[in-house]
């Protein structure tokens, strides 16, 4: 059988990184009834990752892996910031100021006053900071068969968050498709980084679930999936094409007239 040479993946952290070469990828977002609602372009070489994504070109921002950081820019309004570790110890530094002087503030109100902002904020800041490095559940997967995929087959995966599923996934072996070895060894350095960062957090990782924990139970590199929302179809995620060129080392820095700009202050 031949190698498929058009790689569909799930989500956006799904990408390439080639030793000698970089990787353009295609990747199309639909929505329940079958419209095409996004257009994500992927570009990856040597550990650098850039998805470019959005409806329109009004819209377009794109994201930047660079190995211990992201840029995200704006092409709108041509601005960037800057997502890193120091970023969230600002942010952390910061709740901690604001929970400080919020506690110095009902200290001296009075006792009724006190107790009813105390009920107001109980499992509200409590759930926010109390969880503190706390990581959500792995999803739960389950083999539900095999299907097809262009020349090819994949095995079906189905896939829950508790009890409610959440998607379908079908994944076509790794000798099947070329490069999609590099692209899950890449694909997971970005996914440990996120969950180091994830689980820095104040409010630790909530109910998000970190796609490197989804790919760990998955045989295979998934080329298509169906996501689901309380029990209906929300949409379908299909890499159309990826192909191998050299990239422009430019694709993956802030461009020069972009003004940085602060998280914490003014544009």
């Amino acid at each position: 059988m031949h190698k498929l040479t058009a790689i569909p993946i799930v989500a956006l952290g799904f990408v390439s990184s080639f030793v000698h070469a970089g990787a353009v990828m295609d990747m199309v977002i639909k929505d329940a009834s079958g419209q095409e609602t996004e257009r994500t372009n992927i570009f990856a070489q040597s550990g650098k990752i850039r998805m470019d994504g959005g409806s329109g070109e009004g819209s377009r921002v794109s994201m930047i892996f660079l190995g211990n950081e992201f840029l995200v820019l704006d092409h709108k309004d041509k601005t960037y910031i800057v997502m890193d570790e120091a970023m969230l110890d600002e942010v952390s530094s910061r709740i901690d100021a604001a929970m400080k002087e919020m506690e110095e503030q009902m200290a001296s109100m009075p006792p009724e006053q006190r107790a009813m902002m105390q009920q107001m904020m109980k499992g509200q800041m409590q759930g926010m900071m109390g969880q503190k490095g706390t990581v959500s559940p792995p999803p739960r997967v389950e083999a539900t068969g095999t299907g097809q995929w262009l020349s090819g087959t994949c095995k079906q995966y189905a896939v829950y968050e508790g009890d409610e599923k959440t998607q379908d996934v079908c994944a076509a072996a790794l000798s099947e498709i070329e490069g999609s070895d590099v692209v899950m060894r890449a694909f997971r350095s970005m996914a440990a980084y996120v969950k180091k960062m994830t689980e820095s957090m104040p409010m630790g990782s909530g109910d998000s679930v970190n796609p490197g924990e989804l790919m760990d139970q998955i045989d295979g590199f998934p080329v298509h999936t169906i996501e689901y929302e309380n029990g209906e179809v929300a949409g379908e995620v299909t890499l159309e094409s990826v192909g191998e060129q050299d990239l422009d080392e430019t694709l993956f820095v802030a461009p020069a007239d972009y003004r940085r700009q602060d998280v914490f202050g003014s544009r």
